[in-house]
């Protein structure tokens, strides 16, 4: 399972937990999220992983993770530098992972799901990023933000239901696999 920043934040009716922020999901993710930080327009921190840094500003969830949670990045600066940033926390026969920083241009949430990808044996889709992909209700949804033409990272046995394998700028398609 894979969540991200804000997860947890309210319950199904839309409204704020009378609890301490996120406790909800304290026992699923294998850490508490103490308290947050979103800089000023214009500050950026920087958040380290896997030897790369990455630079965030909107929303920075502090992570206190229990024993046996894995730290996957950490905050490089600001009064939280050295804290949890992402962690990852075994769960019965799986993993949940949290990211509860929001970076700048994604990159870290893309590096940390195509590590957690290739992990289980799966290959992860390299798509432009605004050729956006689905899983919605039993079908699959491409919708192309692009100024070029994109391909569906489909096989060859799908039903492809509307549109076409190369999906025209402004263009979808729907398929089923």
């Amino acid at each position: 399972m894979i969540l991200t920043a804000r997860t947890g934040q309210k319950n199904m009716e839309g409204h704020l937990w009378e609890a301490p922020w996120d406790q909800p999901i304290y026992n699923l993710i294998g850490a508490r999220i103490p308290r947050y930080d979103d800089l000023p327009l214009g500050v950026n921190g920087t958040v380290t992983s896997g030897g790369k840094s990455y630079s965030w500003g909107i929303w920075g969830a502090i992570l206190e993770p229990n024993d046996g949670t894995d730290v996957l990045a950490t905050y490089a600066d600001q009064f939280y530098k050295g804290k949890a940033a992402a962690i990852e926390h075994q769960l019965g026969k799986g993993t949940v992972t949290y990211i509860g920083v929001d970076t700048n241009d994604g990159k870290l949430e893309h590096d940390l799901l195509y590590r957690l990808y290739k992990s289980v044996g799966t290959a992860p889709a390299n798509l432009a990023p605004d050729f956006l992909v689905d899983w919605r209700d039993g079908f699959w949804v491409a919708t192309n933000f692009t100024s070029e033409p994109q391909i569906i990272p489909a096989g060859a046995n799908i039903n492809l239901l509307l549109g076409k394998r190369q999906v025209p700028p402004g263009g979808f398609a729907v398929w089923e696999e």
